[in-house]
């Protein structure tokens, strides 16, 4: 159960429990907050941990700032970390969306960025229903802590009324998976460009989540999703226009296709009913509403 203070005054950083940012005579203080801390595990919420980690003995390491959590979390895999082993930080200088071009832009702790840790040999399922588990996963969390309906927009985002409050990336390395997850948490206000269609947990809910508290929320509901039968049955339920006209733009094609979207099936495959009637299964695109 994710635990959220309620009526807090404190300003960002301390909702969070992180430091203040220092003054000019303070900056020693943040040169030790970028260095490498790790919680562990501990036994239960209550032991100590800012976040329990489900997976027994893998951390959770956390970073103020670092290029990328994608590209840490590929690092730590690659040095032979345990499953379940996570990388959050409050800053990425290059976060990434599956789109190329794409990125991840929020200003320190407004937003949850972290990536998960997953070895292959552990996951008893195709590798192509992993963005569509995590996303199942993400969207419980989220309307554990914050009280929101979520639906998840195929392949890979979770909406709040239409707007994107959350994104995930998948990716297969070698033995390992990597699930990494991007919610706006505390913004306030967004760019223009994107005002009309994101939205922030606070905005959605009207007060803050600690990210770690949502974080501890997020593994385990991710752990759950892992090995449960009825993901597929739940995704559908969530499924943003399901059952209404959608264009889908073919990656990498320049193609667009038009029907009625119908379902995801095992594989994780968009099924869009064509108008002659015939089902059409997509791999990778993107949806827009359709006429």
């Amino acid at each position: 159960m994710c635990k959220v203070p309620a009526g807090s005054e404190n300003d960002q950083r301390e909702r969070l429990r992180l430091p203040r940012q220092p003054q000019a005579s303070e900056k020693r203080i943040l040169q030790h907050l970028k260095k490498w801390y790790i919680i562990w595990r501990m036994q239960t919420s209550a032991g100590g941990s800012d976040c329990a980690n489900p997976w027994r003995d893998a951390p959770v390491v956390v970073r103020e700032r670092v290029s990328s959590t994608m590209d840490e979390a590929l690092a730590l895999a690659r040095s032979g970390c345990p499953t379940g082993t996570v990388v959050v930080t409050g800053f990425q200088e290059k976060g990434r969306g599956r789109v190329p071009g794409r990125g991840w832009h929020s200003d320190p702790w407004e937003s949850l960025l972290a990536t998960v840790v997953l070895r292959r040999a552990d996951i008893g399922f195709p590798i192509s229903q992993l963005p569509l588990r995590a996303g199942v996963a993400a969207a419980r969390a989220l309307e554990r802590c914050a009280g929101v309906e979520v639906q998840v927009k195929w392949p890979n985002d979770l909406l709040h009324k239409g707007k994107k409050l959350a994104g995930l990336l998948c990716e297969s390395r070698g033995e390992h998976a990597l699930v990494g997850l991007g919610v706006n948490c505390a913004q306030t206000r967004f760019p223009p460009q994107l005002a009309a269609r994101a939205c922030s947990l606070l905005q959605a809910c009207g007060r803050a989540v600690p990210v770690l508290a949502l974080l501890e929320s997020v593994l385990g509901a991710l752990k759950e999703t892992l090995v449960d039968d009825g993901w597929r049955q739940e995704l559908l339920r969530r499924l943003h226009r399901r059952g209404h006209a959608v264009v889908v733009d073919l990656l990498g094609s320049g193609l667009s296709v038009e029907g009625i979207l119908d379902s995801v099936d095992d594989a994780g495959q968009l099924v869009l009913m064509r108008p002659d009637g015939q089902a059409l299964r997509i791999a990778q695109g993107e949806i827009r509403p359709g006429r």
